[in-house]
């Protein structure tokens, strides 16, 4: 009868044994999984921000083009393309606002803003500065479709437009 309480115990133990070593296992697991879920979260979050700050970045730089070219267009139609030194200043500025933009754009993950960005650049500086015809509005169309295409990404989950702007 001993043999049979000892076999008994023997087996109860192992039982309780057994049953710690999978609630370690599957608590290891949760640990492992919950750790893994944190890390991708925070990898999203991170490049959502990334993606808005590039966003904002263009935005800024845009709007900061717009009004380079629309100074240097109308000092380059005042003076007749004669040289000056107010000329010379608006087109340094002009060319440096231009540079910036087209450095936003390039960590800008989202096509359709790109795109966007570039149409309205060129409108902006035929409608500014050429005397081809674009007009204002025309310019004005292609600035609301930029602002909209940036706006739709930065109202996005994932800092990225849901559909591509108009050409």
């Amino acid at each position: 009868m001993t043999s049979a309480l000892r076999a008994a115990a023997e087996s109860t133990t192992s039982l309780t044994l057994a049953g710690a070593v999978g609630a370690a296992v599957i608590s290891l697991l949760i640990a492992i999984g919950t750790q893994v879920a944190l890390s991708v979260r925070e990898s999203n979050s991170r490049r959502y921000q990334r993606r808005r700050a590039a966003l904002t970045d263009a935005q800024d730089a845009a709007l900061a083009l717009r009004g380079r070219v629309s100074d240097y267009g109308a000092i380059s139609r005042a003076r007749a393309g004669q040289p000056s030194p107010g000329l010379e200043q608006a087109e340094r500025r002009y060319t440096d606002a231009r540079a910036l933009l087209e450095v936003t754009l390039s960590r800008v993950d989202d096509p359709a803003v790109t795109a966007a960005a570039q149409r309205w650049r060129s409108a902006a500086e035929v409608s500014f500065i050429s005397s081809a015809e674009v007009t204002a509005a025309q310019e004005q169309q292609q600035w609301q479709d930029l602002n909209a295409a940036i706006g739709s990404a930065l109202r996005s989950k994932d800092g990225v437009s849901a559909k591509p702007t108009r050409k």
